[in-house]
């Protein structure tokens, strides 16, 4: 039967206000009396695997306190209800206000992880690179928390806290929480982890380690730098098998013959480049982008802008990174298509997402682009809502406009600046200077013309017989 809405709320709240009561109303029952999970990595193995970190690197165990187990697992529940992505935030607070430091400064920090039946080599390679290594690398730290919760879409939550305090040094600082419990009826972890010695090669050059009590097989993969698969493969063991004190392992190395994996630290094998001196990268057990690019001697940036990734993102055993892209010219690609734009409109003309097995409202938000708000209030959710794999949530965005190709202007003919020549060529001169000259007289005549011209020659011819009888009388006088 489903638990109603209420119940819900009830539950939250009650796990946020335990997370911040008193310490004297916290409940510092061992997380590790709580049933097992389905995956098998309990909240101490998370505490056993990254002390054995810590003594790989030749520091003192974390001890294990019951503040900080009480709110890590508070954590890991309050993230399991939520079924959250990111960090709740401000762990040194919560730890200080929980009673963890007696009231002095408290520095912490804080590592998660979330997936379905993770083992302890997968949940330690999550947590392989500089960050998340602060507990295993820095000599600060003192104590240590772990809790572990499954949420309702079954996924579980992977929480280990580390902290100190600035008043006391780690020898001198007494948890006001007392003790915890541990297996077996012993307290901390000092009596679980005996340091591995590492063994010398023989006169072949193999090196055989020889198990000593309270070895683990973690804990002997660690101190080699290879994987616990590692020693299964060569050793025709299982990790459910239990290990004998006086048991030889074979150690395999960077140059025991057939073996391939690369080792954890400082061990990436490169790749040759192809004949266009292209080269690509398959992802091993334990690498991280600093490793890959140490090793390559490329910045991290490049192997980011050359892959299309972000540094945030969790490389996967055996994808493949760009390295260089040699010289052969890539032929361009079209630009990847958005989240939003995968999406194919709904009978009703909307657009859904489906939501898929572990994904969250807030992953979905950041997948779309937009605002946690603004998907709640699309699909009337809340943050207390749960959504369910198959389950279809409204996308409220405008489809970009289609791109359509835009002919390009008409280019105008240009005109010929030499008339073009004719059939027959005809023969031109310059054309002469232009005179202003009064209008010459149509050379048709017409009525009016007709007249003038009769008017000028009968004046003609009367100037005429006057200047011949003006003559004659000059003469007869």
């Amino acid at each position: 039967m489903q638990a109603k809405p209420y119940h819900r709320y009830l539950l939250i709240l009650s796990l946020m206000a335990g997370l911040f009561q008193p310490m004297g109303s916290i409940s510092i029952a061992s997380p590790h009396a709580k049933p097992a999970l389905a995956s098998g990595v309990t909240a101490f193995d998370l505490i056993i695997a990254m002390n054995t970190l810590r003594i790989s690197n030749g520091l003192p165990e974390l001890k294990e306190d019951p503040i900080i187990d009480a709110v890590a697992q508070s954590t890991a529940e309050i993230m399991a209800a939520n079924q959250m992505s990111s960090h709740i935030g401000d762990v040194r607070g919560r730890l200080a206000a929980a009673g963890y430091g007696g009231g002095a400064t408290v520095w912490a920090t804080e590592n998660f992880a979330v997936g379905s039946d993770y083992s302890i080599d997968e949940i330690m390679l999550i947590w392989s690179d500089a960050a998340h290594m602060i507990p295993a690398v820095n000599p600060a730290y003192c104590n240590v928390g772990a809790g572990v919760a499954k949420s309702s879409n079954g996924r579980t939550y992977y929480i280990l806290q580390a902290a100190y305090t600035s008043a006391k040094s780690c020898g001198e600082y007494k948890s006001p929480g007392g003790t915890t419990t541990q297996p077996g009826g012993s307290t901390g972890v000092s009596q679980l982890i005996v340091p591995v010695k590492i063994a010398t090669p023989d006169s072949d050059g193999k090196v055989f380690h020889v198990v000593q009590a309270g070895q683990s097989f973690w804990a002997i993969a660690i101190a080699y730098k290879i994987t616990i698969r590692d020693l299964e493969i060569w050793n025709n063991l299982s990790r459910a098998s239990t290990l004998r004190i006086g048991q030889r392992l074979f150690i395999p190395g960077s140059n025991t013959k057939g073996y391939a994996t690369p080792t954890p630290v400082g061990m990436v094998q490169t790749s040759k480049p192809d004949a266009d001196g292209k080269i690509v990268h398959t992802v091993q057990s334990y690498q991280t982008l600093t490793t890959i690019s140490q090793a390559y001697g490329v910045s991290i940036q490049t192997i980011l802008d050359l892959n299309g990734i972000q540094i945030e993102w969790p490389l996967q055993i055996d994808q493949k990174l760009l390295i260089n892209p040699g010289s052969a010219t890539p032929s361009p690609s079209p630009r990847p298509l958005t989240a939003f734009e995968k999406l194919t409109p709904d009978s009703d003309g909307n657009y859904y997402h489906t939501v898929n097995s572990g994904e969250t409202l807030l992953g979905i938000a950041n997948m779309y682009q937009v605002s946690l708000s603004e998907l709640m209030a699309w699909n009337g959710l809340n943050i207390a809502s749960i959504i369910r794999p198959e389950q279809k949530l409204l996308i409220k965005l405008t489809p970009p406009a289609s791109e359509t190709p835009t002919p390009p202007p008409a280019t105008a003919t240009p005109l010929p600046t030499t008339p073009p020549p004719t059939q027959t060529p005809t023969l031109s001169s310059p054309e002469p200077a232009t005179i202003p000259t009064p209008a010459a007289a149509p050379s048709s005549p017409n009525g009016t013309s007709t007249l003038v011209w009769f008017a000028l020659v009968g004046i003609a011819a009367g100037g005429l017989l006057l200047f011949v009888i003006s003559s004659r009388k000059a003469r007869g006088s």
